[in-house]
């Protein structure tokens, strides 16, 4: 996984590690989603992971705020996601 490089591809190892880390997938009420995973993984990792994942997958057209949450809930590492999509930004005037 190389953290640095924007056009980072996730690897099927990336893509294994996540899941059997992963617990459940919940949806915020403007539809984004937020990783719940196991106890006893690292938090900072999996939130690496999960963007890294969301950004290759490029599924979702917006960028937004997004966390892995701790299976006990008592703790949580928040992430932001970048869509990547060529028309980001054009309501902002970015794009002519």
């Amino acid at each position: 996984m190389n953290n640095e490089d924007k056009a980072a591809r996730a690897s099927q190892a990336d893509h294994n590690k996540f899941e059997q880390g992963l617990l459940e997938t919940r949806w915020t009420e403007t539809g984004e989603p937020f990783y719940v995973v196991k106890d006893g993984n690292d938090l900072k990792e999996f939130a690496l992971l999960a963007k890294l994942i969301l950004e290759d997958e490029k599924a979702i057209a917006h960028d937004f705020t997004s966390k892995v949450v701790s299976e006990s809930g008592d703790q949580e590492v928040s992430f932001e996601y970048k869509s990547g999509w060529f028309l980001e930004g054009l309501g902002e005037g970015e794009i002519e």
